[in-house]
């Protein structure tokens, strides 16, 4: 029976590409379903338009197991196995590794019904792009086959699909997480099927034909994390976990046995199944989700010398002076708790609130690290000169930094997070930067300077620099000197006494 879209979605579920790695989505999709939560649309690219169609068709849990079929027979045809004959021909000039004859047929066996997509259970888009128009183009009605076949035409391997007059390949090469699609659809709570969350480190390219794809793959990966760190307000964006996280991709055999590659795939099944599950019950128990790091870099630790420069004297000064709100010249753990406290409640959380607890419990990690480093009992008070001293200690030291102080950083990011995705947008952003006692009319600039990767949103990454920066740059201009009421970039000497 037709579907007959009479409403404005709610749910989407976007599934990426990613080829082989398509196991993952099975785990996700089965969490999804046994938390009780369905599509309203679905849009898939490359693998993800596959499976995508399979969800769209049977919106139950018993989609999984119809998953599942397709892959055991996906090994067993070597849709996309290579061998060294096969690859041998395709030096002989060849546009393409493989015929797509094992994947038609793969399609055609487990889409016998519906033939159409308007005929699906649920309103399916999928993406292809247009090689004459340059274009991307969504698949939304008119024959299926076809459109999965344009859908995961992967260049190189398979040839192009033509419908029509135009000839398609792979979805990926132009919306590798069709995210924004969604959203133009009107969807408000997005659940992001996405395998590849560890991208393997890119390297300049040793051979001329290295270069294209290494370009190639640079543009797409700039193009996504843009994509997935958008998020427009009013629109819950969930980034699914993979799980690989937790165990690694690791590195997969040129060519791996039949037997090799089903299990490596029930791993991705069953590492995703878990991470998702963890990543929907945390939601569910209202815990905030662990902020994800979308492009890792470690901080460049500076050299504890025994010699501070005086900007960043003055700095660890004003932090004293932060905390020591009734101005007797001493802080203690009270005085932490009651920080702790001003926080939430500036960042719009109730007392007993996770988020509140996190970063009471942040804070005190805090003090009791500046007391240890002090040589005080945390039950003691400290007096400007030895927190001035111990803070200079935690923060140029690079284990006691990640120790002490970044956990603070992570508390302030989730408790800022108010839709718990790990970053945070514009508006959370300039809330953050509020709360940490910047004025009101700089609000905009610094949480734009923040974005240093200009995605639209603050990662903990970004956070966890700029307030590094604060505890040990002596640069004026540097953007942490700015979240805390720009005290910092007065004169060194301002604010002693």
């Amino acid at each position: 029976m037709t579907h007959q879209p009479t409403r404005t979605p709610e749910v989407a579920f976007v599934l990426g590409g990613g080829g082989v790695l398509g196991g993952h989505q099975v785990g996700m999709v089965r969490a999804l379903f046994e938390h009780g939560i369905t599509p309203d649309l679905v849009i898939g690219t490359s693998i993800g338009s596959i499976q995508g169609a399979m969800v769209a068709r049977n919106p139950t849990l018993t989609v999984c197991d119809e998953m599942l079929r397709f892959w055991h027979d996906f090994v067993a045809d070597r849709v996309m196995g290579l061998t060294p004959r096969s690859v041998l021909k395709a030096l002989a000039l060849r546009p393409e590794i493989k015929t797509n004859t094992a994947v038609r047929a793969l399609l055609a066996t487990h889409f016998t019904e519906p033939s159409r997509i308007e005929d699906l259970q649920v309103p399916y888009q999928c993406v292809a792009a247009s090689i004459e128009r340059a274009a991307v183009r969504y698949f939304d009605s008119g024959p299926l086959l076809p459109a999965l076949l344009a859908s995961s035409a992967v260049p190189g391997l398979w040839p192009p699909v033509r419908i029509g007059a135009e000839h398609y390949v792979d979805g990926g090469v132009t919306e590798s997480v069709p995210l924004a699609r969604a959203v133009a659809s009107g969807a408000r709570t997005i659940y992001v099927l996405r395998m590849r969350q560890n991208e393997r480190p890119l390297r300049p390219a040793r051979t001329p034909w290295q270069l294209g794809a290494t370009i190639f793959e640079v543009s797409r990966r700039h193009h996504l994390h843009q994509v997935l760190n958008s998020r427009p307000d009013g629109v819950r964006v969930h980034v699914l976990p993979s799980g690989e996280d937790s165990a690694g991709q690791g590195r997969e055999a040129r060519w791996p046995s039949k037997a090799r590659e089903l299990a490596a795939i029930h791993r991705r099944i069953d590492l995703s199944y878990a991470a998702t599950s963890r990543y929907l019950e945390a939601r569910a128990t209202r815990q905030p989700a662990v902020p994800r790091r979308t492009a890792p870099r470690p901080h460049v630790h500076r050299t504890w010398t025994g010699t501070v420069p005086p900007l960043v004297t003055e700095k660890h000064r004003r932090q004293f002076h932060l905390f020591d709100t009734d101005t007797d010249g001493v802080v203690t753990a009270s005085d932490f708790t009651a920080a702790a406290k001003r926080m939430a409640t500036r960042l719009g959380h109730e007392r007993d609130s996770p988020q509140a607890l996190a970063l009471r419990d942040a804070f005190a990690t805090y003090w009791r690290s500046l007391t240890g480093e002090a040589g005080v009992l945390s039950s003691q008070s400290l007096t400007r000169e030895p927190f001035t001293t111990a803070l200079t200690e935690l923060a140029f030291t690079p284990a006691t930094y990640d120790t002490c102080i970044l956990p603070l950083v992570t508390a302030i990011l989730m408790a800022a997070d108010h839709d718990q995705d790990g970053l945070l947008g514009r508006a959370e952003t300039r809330l953050l930067v509020r709360a940490l006692g910047a004025d009101e009319a700089e609000a905009d600039h610094i949480a734009h300077r923040l974005d240093t990767d200009g995605d639209g949103v603050t990662s903990l990454d970004e956070l966890s620099e700029s307030l590094h920066d604060y505890f040990t740059s002596e640069e004026p201009g540097c953007v942490g000197n700015l979240l805390f009421g720009g005290a910092a970039q007065r004169e060194p000497g301002a604010e002693s006494g």
